[in-house]
């Protein structure tokens, strides 16, 4: 009975995420106020109580425990990806489900380490993450960081900001390090990205305007020696598990000056006798050999190079990385398939907001057209799995994407297994194939999603649906051509099964020849039939026969008899 009642409260707490868009109040973006960001003043005077706090945004989800799951012929590595939307404080800030589809999401967890929070204007210099996005990083073992930006000179950062930042106590304490340890604790999220980009030897006017030829060094030399000391200070006393990254801006003259490559004009900024850092983020004006010297410069003074995130923009308008176009700065990153150092891809949200150029086509019209689905979530999977949209597969020419180089990571090593393929937004929201609201957007509510996305050997392919719903506001398409089988991967799962495991499954559309496959650590495979159907329908099956086994994927096959067009609406593997 224990057990029973067990199993029960957690399936009540999976499913509470399956609440009606309508049961709940509807909040707007809040781009640019508290809780989500602040000013240096309102940090300085932050506290759980004060009215700039929200324990609203507070995330009680732990960090999920990951494991690396290589494709064939895939090397494991301890390099890392740190994924940094541009304007995440435009897109992301809210706490409760949006009245509207066609808002930035993201599903590739599996594929990356770190989220920065990246946003800030010269006057909200601290910007905090939004819980929704925490709490689903966080099922998926992705960590979460803030962002303290000083803005640059001529948009308005001053180094009358960068001093304030940089106040100590009676003691020398940095009081302004001490609240942004505080701060990231009470929400939960994982630490902090300081970007510092005022030159702090530029002399303003009263009117906050650059005064022409006026510089003034000696107190560039002075802030930029307590910025370092603030660094040194804020890494020291973070808690264990707390992320403390630093931007390739600033050198020791107060100017800035982006080096794009880790030399002995920043090293300081990550480690100077002691630890400045956990990280240092690179600029984005780099070669292959400068990828070297950073590696080298790394290991001299003492780090992994894999503290080193050399940074792509792929944003189309700066001339730098640019999504899909220019390829050969990824191949410069590995060496006989081994990554030489961790990899910071900024502004990826290009599959979202990038309006077009002559040079560079929109990737989706989505954030203006909520029927253009299918073109922002295939940009986003090309991203990592490359032009031809498949992981299993390595490009020969072209974007090979990420996934060809790192492999994926999942989190999935207990029962149960709950998911129906559910993105965090929707046309509609849907319970049990009913529909019960209109149009929403809500990461929390974001299931767990495929490990793989997608990997397939054949004529399959696979794509989330948003018009064939289930539960939620989308289910997972399967469709494949007549006349050749054909596999694909879903889930990595390090799971024991018992005698009592057992699978349901929820199917819709014309599956014959579709099955689930089942493989375990000793070379085990079983294969679950889908049956077609015109409606939503459930099929159960008893796995007795894996007890004692370690299951270590979920996947799909098809022996090509037929062509198929099917949906996944929801899937359930219980102890």
């Amino acid at each position: 009975m224990k057990t029973k009642a067990l199993l029960g409260g957690l399936l009540a707490l999976m499913y509470c995420a399956y609440l009606p868009v309508s049961a709940e109040p509807l909040a707007s973006i809040q781009s640019s106020q508290p809780p989500f960001a602040l000013t240096i003043e309102q940090t300085r005077n932050w506290s759980p109580e004060a009215a700039t706090a929200s324990r609203d945004n507070v995330s009680n989800v732990a960090l999920a425990r990951r494991f690396s799951a290589p494709l064939p012929g895939q090397q494991g590595s301890a390099a890392k990806v740190l994924y940094a939307p541009d304007g995440m404080n435009n897109f992301a800030n809210y706490l409760r489900a949006q009245p509207q589809f066609n808002l930035y999401n993201f599903t590739h967890w599996s594929q990356i380490d770190v989220l920065n929070w990246f946003a800030g204007t010269a006057d909200l210099t601290v910007q905090i993450p939004a819980r929704p996005w925490v709490d689903t990083a966080h099922k998926n073992g992705v960590k979460v960081i803030g962002s303290v930006f000083l803005g640059v000179a001529q948009w308005g950062g001053n180094a009358d900001t960068v001093a304030a930042l940089l106040e100590q106590d009676s003691q020398g304490r940095f009081i302004l390090a001490d609240k942004l340890i505080e701060i990231a604790s009470f929400y939960g999220f994982d630490g902090w990205l300081i970007n510092q980009e005022t030159d702090l030897t530029a002399v303003k006017d009263a009117d906050n305007q650059l005064v022409k030829d006026q510089r003034d060094p000696q107190r560039g030399r002075e802030l930029a020696s307590r910025m370092l000391a603030f660094m040194q200070y804020l890494t020291a006393n973070a808690p264990q598990g707390m992320e403390i990254h630093w931007y390739d801006s600033m050198l020791a003259s107060g100017e800035v000056r982006w080096q794009n490559q880790l030399n002995d004009n920043n090293q300081a900024f990550l480690q100077d006798q002691v630890r400045s850092s956990d990280a240092i983020f690179l600029n984005y004006w780099w070669n292959q050999q400068m990828v070297q010297s950073s590696v080298a410069k790394a290991r001299e003074i003492g780090r992994s190079p894999f503290d080193v995130y050399v940074g792509a923009d792929l944003w189309p308008s700066r001339n730098a990385q640019r999504a899909f176009s220019r390829y050969q700065w990824l191949d410069w990153l590995f060496e006989d398939g081994q990554a030489l150092a961790s990899i910071a891809l900024f502004a990826p949200n290009v599959n979202y907001n990038f309006d077009g150029e002559a040079h560079t086509p929109a990737f989706s019209q989505f954030d203006n057209d909520a029927q253009d689905e299918a073109a922002f979530y295939a940009s986003e999977v090309r991203l990592f799995a490359g032009d031809d949209l498949n992981l299993a597969s390595l490009d020969k020419d072209g974007w090979k994407g990420i996934g060809a180089y790192l492999p994926v990571k999942s989190t999935i090593t207990a029962l149960p297994l709950v998911t129906s393929f559910n993105t965090g937004q929707g046309k509609v929201w849907m319970e049990n194939g009913d529909k019960r609201g209109g149009p929403w957007t809500d990461m929390s509510r974001q299931d767990l999603l495929p490990t793989w996305q997608f990997a397939h050997n054949g004529p399959l392919s696979l794509h989330f649906d948003f018009d064939q719903v289930f539960a939620g506001g989308s289910s997972l398409a399967i469709q494949a051509d007549k006349g050749m089988a054909g596999q694909a991967r879903l889930f990595a799962t390090e799971l024991m099964m018992t005698s009592s495991t057992r699978l349901k499954l929820v199917t819709k559309g014309d599956a014959q020849g579709l099955a689930l496959s089942l493989q375990t650590a000793d070379g085990q495979s079983m294969t679950l039939a889908i049956k077609s159907s015109t409606n939503w329908a459930t099929q159960r099956f008893e796995l007795a026969e894996l007890a004692g086994k370690k299951l270590t994927a979920i996947g799909l096959q098809t022996d090509g008899g037929q062509p198929l067009q099917a949906y996944l609406g929801h899937l359930e593997l219980l102890p």
